[in-house]
């Protein structure tokens, strides 16, 4: 989506290499990934996925306050940390889960352009068209 790339930010790079490759699958999104930590290149309407360890409420709070839609991956949802992040003005906060396919559905929603393909989708295609 030209204009609106989604910053894969976090230290660990298994866990980043892991994360584009998923966002690679995903049909209509572009990526764009760091070597280390780097919020400098974020702009009003990018995506931002991070996790708790990467980014505190207080950077996330900073992202949101300039327009970013920050999304939290966190590997264990504690529902204290959740309200901090909701808070300080996140788009999600999200279970870090295998499939990604709660991620690329919370990147969907700030990407109006795209359509979703991800659980709820399904849900709603499941629920349209009985099964036979």
């Amino acid at each position: 989506m030209e204009g609106r790339p989604v910053h894969v930010v976090t230290a660990d790079g298994a866990l980043r290499r892991a994360l584009v490759a998923r966002l690679e699958r995903a049909p209509g999104l572009r990526e764009f990934t760091s070597g280390e930590v780097d919020y400098a290149s974020v702009q009003p309407g990018d995506v931002v996925i991070s996790t708790p360890a990467d980014c505190p409420p207080e950077r996330a709070h900073e992202l949101a306050r300039t327009g970013a839609a920050v999304i939290i991956l966190a590997a264990i949802p504690r529902p204290e940390e959740q309200r901090r992040y909701e808070r300080a003005g996140v788009a999600a906060y999200i279970p870090m889960l295998i499939d990604g396919l709660d991620l690329v559905d919370a990147i969907r929603r700030h990407l109006p352009e795209a359509p979703a393909v991800g659980r709820t989708a399904r849900r709603r295609n499941s629920r349209a068209a009985p099964h036979h």
